[in-house]
């Protein structure tokens, strides 16, 4: 059902490596996805992708503060071994940086451009589903790289980060889902709908910032969150010590971010797209 779309999609989709270092030395990575919108190198993935940032921006401070109270004696500050001292992204490619990002951690949505980026690396871009047109009980698939241990190294004399050889290239995971509902919470502060879709199956950890699409590969919506609504179940269950204990039920879905929200944004910041208007053929927006 969805081959030719996924194929598709695999042509604009990347996987992104996030790492940092702690104190201590411990070196923690993770791995989301992101997808490239037009040929300058603009890209979109989740807001929650850059959180590593802020940690390695609060803490740079938090150390720097300790360092200057224990260096004229004042005080004596204890360090956190867990202050993260280190912080990089791999984006697809090696030597690729995101700059001119737009964070909007309420919506949990990131825009930012490559650099450097050339069009050439990507054989096809995509095409942006109308936003009137997206209804439940579509069809959709979205694809990511989940279920992957992107390991990497920290190099103290270089002070760099190096993914382990076996790492990549990584394999894409796709898994289908049916459009249920549209879900809206209002606006954020910075005046955009808080819109997503919402679908049957979850995103899996790896998969956010990624596509949700239709057979057509028209992009309806970004992998944000994973909601867990409660199904009203509560069976008891008796474990083998003789304790009872009630299990409530659970159904996880998915959302992703609505493109109603995201073509708001994406005109707003001045980015190109590629759309379908309501005659189903495309134009480049910007």
């Amino acid at each position: 059902m969805f081959v030719d779309a996924v194929e598709k999609a695999m042509k604009f989709t990347r996987p992104v490596i996030m790492s940092y270092r702690t104190l201590d030395g411990n070196v923690l990575s993770g791995c989301a996805t992101f997808i490239i919108l037009n040929r300058e190198g603009w890209m979109v993935t989740a807001g929650h992708v850059f959180d590593s940032v802020t940690r390695y921006n609060k803490d740079a401070e938090k150390i720097r503060r300790a360092n200057a109270a224990n260096a004229d004696g004042t005080e004596h500050v204890k360090m956190d071994p867990k202050w993260v001292t280190n912080q990089s992204f791999w984006w697809g490619w090696d030597g690729v940086r995101v700059r001119n990002t737009y964070i909007n951690r309420e919506i949990d949505i990131a825009v930012g451009k490559l650099e450097p980026f050339s069009p050439d690396w990507i054989s096809e871009y995509p095409v942006i589903k109308d936003p009137d047109t997206i209804r439940p009980g579509t069809s959709m698939c979205r694809i990511g790289f989940p279920f992957i241990n992107s390991t990497t190294d920290f190099n103290e004399k270089t002070q760099t980060f190096h993914i382990r050889e076996g790492v990549l290239p990584m394999p894409f995971f796709p898994n289908d889902c049916i459009h249920t509902r549209n879900i809206s919470m209002g606006k954020c502060p910075d005046g955009y709908d808080i819109s997503y879709i919402e679908t049957s199956t979850p995103g899996m950890k790896g998969q956010s910032g990624g596509p949700i699409f239709d057979r057509s590969c028209r992009i309806a919506g970004i992998q944000v969150k994973t909601a867990h609504l409660p199904l009203g179940f509560h069976p008891t269950v008796k474990k083998s010590s003789g304790e009872v204990v009630v299990e409530n039920q659970f159904i996880n879905v998915g959302l992703g971010v609505h493109m109603r929200t995201l073509t708001a944004m994406l005109d707003s910041l001045g980015v190109k797209y590629a759309s379908e208007p309501k005659d189903r053929g495309y134009r480049i927006n910007g």
